[in-house]
């Protein structure tokens, strides 16, 4: 069987074999459970990196090393990297001494470092833990590896990932160290850092820059995670150029395209220094981290070009705030604080004198004719975020604001920005795809030198998909109105400008204005958005965005949303900038920029009453919400700036599956032709919503199928009580056509599908997939936990069909066995004995016996191998003679069995461990011809005295100690001239016995005394 230990030897052979590791058994290790570091090899190491320096400054390292301060443990972890990073300073006292740095790494050559990889590495701090593998470098744990079965369907990825969660609490000393973890169950495998959640542990999906990406889903993805990632070079670079934390609250770490991305974008931008200037374009997709890739990009050429000075360039005012932000909380890996420049005078403060250094955010705007020459220096890198055409060209075009209706002739702002740098190197970065005939971006930029397109990000569990929800049809507007208007203003804004073509250009916006803004037609929008926002918050717990057409449309449908819905009015916000143009009213609700920052952090906090905002142009790009999952569009966009728009919904957020687009305007086409420029298998990326909704049809009547006799018409008509029997019935109809893994198959189908198009449903057919949800509920929840609260259930039950919404997870609360004493207890037996639903019951009766087998199986080896083999015989039985009432007659006398058994050691005032070891003595049956139960019961108690006396950590893995445990055994045996002659091998299943005890800690003193007493309070219920 592939078991964990399987895996384990996998990764070890990768390490050993591929990678050049030195491979060791942790219970081959002599050394203290309670350090963490290999310190002997520290030592070493030390010595060797610094061999200039005295015995007394390396004792005074290896001690800082050894006793990283914890007061929290990114803090912990924030000092040891800087350790490693910078090396420890060691102050030598006495005149004009200087500070000594004892290096930790030596980063360029790697050969001058120890990787070893040790598993099963025991730890006891709260308790006592042992991690699958743990790497050192250095004799220091760099990262730890946690693994689960592959072929076990219970043993999941994300189980892997709580295990790391629990070590960081019970074992934390070992994470001070920790640059990631990696988590893998076989097929699946992710890394992660000590601050990341589940839905940011990464794949990583590429050996080496020039290998190709590994997608294929039949290849297992620890091997190539190993390869890449655990690479002693890319290691090192990792740690070293691409980890820092995040204003010392999270540590963030690179997915594989941003490491390889950023690699190949530092070593173009270095070339092009000595060469055209043109770094390149970055094309990664949105929400794929691009403001860290900066952070890395920066971090990259400052370290490679010797502290050169970077310009970051953004063409919004809130997109500049937010990527300065990021890049602040950096400010300790970049080795300096960014300055923003707040004007263009300040612009030209901070780089006119500027000789070397320094990283300064500015928007485009502030590059103009008059801004003149800056610098003539070579070692300027301006970062150009967005480089699309509209900011970065050089030919002059005319630009209308339609607010204002003023258009003018300006040039494209490379062109200034040229003038004003005109050695500068450029880099540009995108979301959305450089047109190959866009001449004026790649002119100022250069080629591509690394693409991450939308479907690879979504592949990668990096970004969510995106689908599309036209609800034209709802509001009843004319799109060819808006199509001609919208042609007519494009066609004037490609040509020349003539006073009359002006004049019919301000006629044209303000009939837009008036079709969009009708306030028959804004009623229609509102009251649709809250019917469809009422089934989609039931659904999710994210949050939406409404995006209007202008500010005063925005703030009438503000109005009207407090007028129609006041419940909403503290959960719904307008976002926009203020005006000097706005009445007193709108500039209430609109407030200042200090007001608008503070919605900015609530919006972001997932936690916060406000859910829905309303925004015209502000947060349409590089604002990130990750639980925004709905965005409604009631403004045409084209191109870069609809596909910046609809990114922001493509955030992963815990289960959030898709992010969903509705439209109210008629963006379909604009949609099709934006991603005409993207990769051939982006172009199909947001489906509409249509295709969800078949599939969710498709699964509804392969399900009605399974339920063929069925009368789903008395369903729908039923009270909640009615209701409540009617799936009960769909659960015992389940189980008595074995039919249980076909029908949770598909009904996870119905669920994928019914979170995307659940608002295009009818009424009916809601309340329908509702009680395929229920059935499936009632089925899992009985299976997982036994005997099910029906009241509770029902209440659950009922509040779902009322509503007819489905939330992925309503189950059956069970009852809490802290309140039982047995599951297994006369009450609950009769319980089921008297359920009208026999294969319901049997089902439930089936959980709670595997579960007390499963309890057997931790404490006690003569019996849980004697029950497992009964039960499962009695199943292979019930499967040839298919009598439902028979099996659950001879489950309940098994059960009984089961209980007899347990009481038995409570008559003889045994504790479960004691009586395990008392079976394992009375197992060979000759045994009880030589000596008296008195004598077996005294036997038991002294060796669970022996063991709790002289155990060690993992004695019974290590050779050593597991030799002295067995001699200790055997001599306390021998006082009382056990085993008889005739059956030796009694001897061994004593041992084992102890072997399966200490396995799962069951001789701690605290958990001895609280099973007795349990033990002593539980036999009057059996």
């Amino acid at each position: 069987m592939f078991t964990e230990d399987s895996l384990e030897q996998v990764v070890l052979e990768l390490l050993q074999d591929e990678l050049n590791y030195t491979v060791q058994n942790g219970y081959d290790l002599i050394r203290d459970y309670h350090s963490v570091v290999l310190e002997e090899e520290l030592l070493k190491s030390l010595y060797k990196l610094n061999p200039t320096l005295p015995e007394e400054v390396i004792g005074d390292a290896l001690r800082r090393l050894l006793y990283i301060d914890d007061a929290s443990l990114i803090a912990a972890n924030q000092n040891f990297h800087r350790y490693l990073i910078e090396g420890v300073r060691i102050d030598v006292y006495g005149e004009d001494a200087p500070t000594l740095i004892v290096k930790v790494i030596d980063f360029d050559n790697l050969h001058n470092n120890t990787f070893k990889a040790i598993n099963q590495f025991t730890v006891i701090h709260k308790a006592e833990k042992r991690p699958d593998v743990v790497l050192f470098v250095n004799g220091l744990p760099l990262v730890v590896i946690e693994l689960k079965s592959a072929v076990r369907e219970d043993a999941t990825i994300h189980d892997g990932f709580l295990q790391i969660k629990t070590y960081q609490d019970v074992i934390k000393p070992l994470f001070h160290y920790n640059a990631f973890s990696i988590i893998s169950d076989g097929v699946n495998a992710r890394f992660g850092s000590i601050t990341a959640d589940f839905d940011r542990y990464m794949q990583w999906k590429q050996v080496d820059i020039n290998t190709p990406i590994v997608d294929e889903v039949h290849i297992a993805q620890i091997g190539t995670l190993i390869k890449g990632l655990l690479n002693k070079e890319h290691l090192l670079d990792i740690i070293h150029n691409f980890s820092f934390f995040a204003g010392g609250k999270a540590k963030i770490v690179p997915g594989y395209h941003q490491y390889f991305g950023m690699n190949k974008a530092i070593s173009s931008v270095v070339r092009a220094v000595d060469g055209d200037k043109r770094g390149g374009v970055v094309w990664h997709t949105q929400g794929s981290g691009k403001s860290f890739s900066m952070v890395f990009l920066t971090g990259g050429l400052i370290h490679r070009l010797n502290n050169p000075t970077i310009v970051v360039v953004t063409d919004r005012n809130d997109l500049d705030e937010q990527i300065h932000g990021t890049f602040s909380s950096a400010a300790d890996f970049l080795r300096q604080a960014p300055a923003r420049a707040e004007s263009r005078e300040n612009l030209i403060e901070l780089l006119e004198h500027r000789s070397v250094g320094g990283i300064i955010f500015t928007t485009i705007q502030k590059f103009t004719e008059e801004t003149g020459l800056l610098s003539n220096r070579h070692d300027i890198i301006v970062i150009a975020d967005e480089a699309h055409r509209s900011q970065y060209g050089i030919d002059p075009d005319i630009k209308i604001d339609k607010q204002t209706l003023e258009a003018e002739l300006v040039y494209g702002y490379a062109k200034y920005l040229r003038d004003s740098l005109p050695n500068a190197t450029f880099i540009g970065f995108t979301g959305t795809p450089i047109n190959s005939s866009d001449k004026s971006t790649i002119g100022v930029f250069g080629d591509l030198i690394d693409v991450y397109d939308m479907t690879q990000a979504k592949m990668d569990g990096t970004t969510v998909d995106l689908h599309y929800e036209n609800r034209l049809a709802k509001v009843h507007l004319d799109e060819g109105i808006l199509d001609q208007i919208d042609q007519e203003v494009a066609n004037i804004e490609s040509q020349g400008l003539t006073p009359e073509k002006i004049e019919k250009l301000k006629k044209d916006i303000v009939t837009m204005e008036a079709v969009i803004g009708d306030e028959d037609r804004l009623n229609l929008v509102v009251d649709d958005i809250l019917k469809h926002y009422e089934i989609r918050k039931e659904m999710l717990e994210g949050k939406a965005m409404i995006v209007a057409y202008s500010r005063k449309i925005a703030y009438r449908m503000y109005q009207l949303f407090k007028e129609k819905a006041p419940e909403l009015a503290a959960q719904i916000r307008l976002v926009m900038t203020d005006s000097n143009k706005d009445d007193q009213d709108m500039r209430d609700v609109v407030g200042n920029k200090h007001y608008r920052q503070t919605l900015a952090n609530q919006f972001k906090s997932e936690n916060s009453q406000f859910k829905i905002a309303i925004v015209v142009d502000m947060w349409l790009t590089g604002f990130d919400v990750p639980s925004l999952d709905t965005m409604y569009i009631d403004k045409i966009m084209r191109e870069h700036n609809l596909m910046q728009a609809v990114a922001r919904v493509n955030r992963v957020y815990k289960d959030k599956e898709a992010g969903l687009i509705v439209d109210y305007i008629g963006l379909s086409k604009y949609l099709k032709e934006a991603l005409n420029t993207y990769t051939n298998r982006d172009r199909n990326s947001i489906p509409e919503i249509e295709k969800a909704k078949e599939i969710l049809m498709t699964e509804v009547e392969i399900l009605e199928g399974m339920f063929h006799g069925f009368e789903f018409s008395r369903y729908l008509s039923a009270t909640p009580k009615e209701r409540f029997e009617l799936i009960q019935d769909g659960v015992e109809h389940v189980l008595k056509e074995r039919a249980k893994e076909v029908f949770l198959k598909h009904v996870a189908r119905l669920q994928s599908a019914y979170k995307i198009c659940a608002t295009a449903l009818d009424y009916t057919v809601r309340v329908q997939v509702s009680f395929f949800v229920a059935v499936k509920s009632f089925i899992v929840k009985v299976e997982r936990d036994g005997m099910p609260d029906v009241e509770a259930f029902k209440r659950k039950i009922t509040e779902m069909i009322e509503l007819a919404i489905i939330r992925d997870g309503d189950e059956v609360v069970s009852i809490s066995a802290k309140k039982e004493k047995s599951l297994l207890s006369v009450e609950n037996l009769q319980k089921i004995m008297a359920m009208k639903r026999k294969n319901v019951a049997a089902t439930i009766l089936k959980k709670l016996i595997d579960d007390k087998i499963k309890w057997f199986e931790q404490t006690n080896i003569v019996r849980s191998g004697f029950f497992s083999e009964k039960l499962k015989n009695i199943v292979e039985r019930y499967n040839q003679m298919e009598d439902i009432n028979v099996l659950i007659t001879q489950m309940i006398d098994f059960a009984k069995e089961i209980e007899s058994a347990i009481n038995e050691g409570i008559d003889m005032q045994l504790t479960p461990e004691e009586q395990a070891f008392y079976d394992a003595l009375a197992k060979p049956e000759l045994v009880k011809e030589h000596y008296q139960s008195d004598v077996l019961r005294e036997m038991a108690k002294k060796l669970i005295e022996l063991i709790a006396e002289n155990k060690t950590p993992d004695w019974y893995k290590r050779n050593d100690a597991k030799a002295n445990m067995r001699s200790l055994i055997k001599r306390l045996l021998k006082k009382y001239k056990y085993p008889p002659n005739e059956i030796p091998e009694a001897t061994e299943l004593v041992i084992r016995q102890a072997e399966l005890q200490m396995k799962h800690n069951l001789y701690e003193t605290q958990s001895y005394y609280t099973s007795h007493s349990m033990a002593a309070e539980s036999k009057g219920i059996y």
